[in-house]
């Protein structure tokens, strides 16, 4: 997981350690009973995002929540959760509930959660959950009004027909509606603001968010400090993909002007413009060359 996204996360792990723990594990049976530093320990040069040992039903077990923006590439999900319950499972002597949270829209797709071989009198399954944030409600989970779950919002699924800052906007004024102090509402801010980026134009956030609100966030002053820490080379990184990306919805809108009206190609840039990710706005800049009717590209842009 990108550095700034893996720090704020797994201090909402810990800072709303009762109410993410819950909701992956569908239940208000849980208590968690402490949260487990695995910085220090390590697991084939690796460490878990996050490992708690909590208390459900009477029973003590260990909760694992492994932190995905994208599919893994370096080596397969199930591979390196059956590393985390080898070392777990030795270390504690506990039942493992392992869940794997994906963030990006187009990632966990082919996670099926389990890994099993049986074979030579031998036989081994791994059985984890696998939760993709844009399968779930997002309107049912604004509905719950739990603080520690709203700045994953913006990356579920919204209500049908629902337009995207619509749905932004709904989510952040969640966030303000939520009866928590100035300091945490800050923390939710900064964090949905973050978390809303990997899918959509962090401009739009911007647009919506105080900047002063956010600033009296913890999370606030923890990316600035990394950001600094970076130096001015991300930051010259991070220009050029800009102008890449602006360059890209540029000639995209420029060849569905060719074909259909520009009234109508006008609508479908405000959408087009909430795209974040490089790879998905280089994919519809292809299919922008391709389809023979502009209903088509909108149903590709919603997907």
């Amino acid at each position: 997981m990108a550095q700034e996204y893996d720090n704020i996360t797994k201090n909402l792990l810990i800072d709303y350690a009762t109410d993410i723990s819950q909701f992956v594990l569908g239940t208000h049976r849980v208590e968690v009973v402490e949260n487990i530093d695995t910085e220090q320990q390590i697991v084939v040069g690796q460490r878990t995002d996050s490992t708690k040992r909590i208390r459900i039903d009477g029973s003590e077990a260990i909760l694992h929540i492994e932190l995905q923006l994208r599919d893994s590439t370096r080596k397969p999900m199930w591979a390196r959760n059956a590393a985390y319950h080898g070392y777990l499972i030795g270390e504690y002597q506990l039942p493992v509930y392992s869940n794997v949270i994906y963030f990006h829209p187009t990632a966990g797709r082919n996670d099926t959660g389990v890994y099993h071989y049986n074979s030579q009198g031998y036989e081994y399954t791994l059985r984890y959950k696998v939760i993709r944030l844009i399968d779930i409600d997002g309107q049912a989970i604004l509905e719950m009004q739990v603080p520690g779950l709203l700045p994953f919002t913006p990356l579920m699924k919204p209500p049908t027909g629902m337009a995207i800052v619509e749905w932004v906007q709904t989510c952040v004024n969640a966030v303000f509606g939520t009866p928590v102090d100035q300091q945490t509402r800050g923390d939710l801010l900064c964090a949905i603001s973050l978390f809303g980026g990997i899918v959509y134009d962090a401009r739009l956030f911007r647009q919506i968010i105080p900047e002063g609100l956010m600033q009296e966030s913890k999370y606030y002053q923890l990316l600035r400090d990394q950001f600094i820490a970076q130096g001015i080379e991300q930051g010259i990184e991070q220009g050029i993909e800009q102008g890449t990306r602006e360059t890209i919805i540029r000639n995209t809108l420029a060849l569905l002007r060719s074909k259909f009206s520009a009234d109508a190609v006008n609508a479908v840039g405000t959408v087009l413009q909430c795209v974040n990710d490089m790879q998905r706005l280089e994919q519809l800049h292809l299919a922008a060359a391709q389809v023979q009717n502009l209903d088509a590209f909108k149903l590709m842009l919603e997907e």
